[in-house]
């Protein structure tokens, strides 16, 4: 097995992470071929990656259909660790985050919640999820290319949202049966839910391939490790949603951005140490300084809830 040096560490797991992307549950012999080294590296520096928090396992999200939504909601209250506890025991709640900044909560919910607290600053039904591949080179390079789209025109611009109607394909049934079990690791071995489930392998691979045309796939990956970061939410209300994406999508490191009732909500991270952070907000500063940004809320996420299988 070759020993590599550090860049070349990097350049690997890069590989590896736009590999797994790509096809999530490629064999390691395949992978391995895809970023020309022998199997064994690419195990070890796949497992290393995992354990220090470089990316995490592949996973799904499934987009927005008429008669399959979900709904975000964001609290601010002043007993909202009551309302964590209370809404980690709620049957429609599919995500949940306590946060510090402009509001406390983040819930995320199959069904339209009964009783909306008094204090929710936002909520509607979501769009489909939208995951930028994370480029390679550093925070600094980011920060530059950040500034120079701000020096360029913009015009109003805004992000489509549709509710079309699910797709009647094969596989329909399976695919949501097995979705729970992948919807955080795509990844885990057929063999664990097939038995789960009482289905066969071929039941397993067409609702697996199901779910992979009516899903974004999202393999976070953070290249210097997780705890190198801060992370954030970002709520941004804009006339000019093109260029906000493409801004964040700048970001060397894992960003989710999905709209709520015309606004943005944007989950990621800011490189740790020196000057960085404080370069990246004086940008986003300088956007509200020239009304490319409406509005401009920061949440930082302390704790996070799902439910158990």
């Amino acid at each position: 097995m070759s020993i590599l040096a550090q860049e070349d560490i990097r350049r690997l797991q890069y590989c590896i992470y736009k590999t797994f992307l790509r096809d999530p549950r490629l064999y390691y012999d395949e992978g391995a071929k895809r970023c020309n080294v022998v199997r064994n590296t690419f195990t070890r520096y796949w497992k290393e990656g995992l354990t220090n928090e470089v990316f995490f396992s592949p996973q799904i999200r499934h987009r927005i259909f008429s008669k399959r939504r979900e709904y975000i909601y964001l609290i601010q209250n002043d007993l909202a660790y009551k309302l964590y506890n209370y809404y980690k025991k709620h049957p429609d709640v599919v995500y949940l985050a306590y946060t510090l900044g402009k509001f406390d909560l983040l819930i995320l919910t199959v069904k339209p919640l009964d009783v909306i607290p008094s204090t929710d600053l936002l909520y509607g039904c979501r769009s489909d999820y939208f995951y930028p591949e994370t480029p390679s080179y550093s925070f600094q390079t980011a920060l530059d290319k950040m500034e120079a789209l701000l020096t360029r025109s913009h015009r109003p611009s805004k992000l489509t949202v549709t509710f079309p109607e699910e797709p009647e394909k094969e596989g329909l049934s399976y695919g949501w049966r097995i979705f729970p079990y992948i919807k955080y690791n795509l990844r885990v071995p057929y063999t664990t839910i097939v038995k789960k489930l009482g289905i066969s392998y071929a039941s397993f691979h067409k609702g697996f391939d199901y779910l992979l045309s009516v899903s974004s796939t999202l393999l976070p990956y953070y290249p210097l490790g997780f705890r190198l970061y801060s992370q954030y939410f970002f709520v941004i209300r804009t006339d000019y949603e093109e260029m906000v994406r493409e801004f964040f999508s700048l970001l060397p490191c894992h960003v989710s951005i999905v709209k709520v009732d015309n606004t943005l909500l944007i989950y990621s991270s800011i490189q740790e140490g020196g000057r960085l952070k404080v370069q990246f907000f004086n940008l986003c500063y300088r956007m509200l300084e020239m009304r490319l940004f409406k509005c401009f809320w920061t949440a930082i996420p302390v704790h996070h809830w799902t439910p158990d299988l």
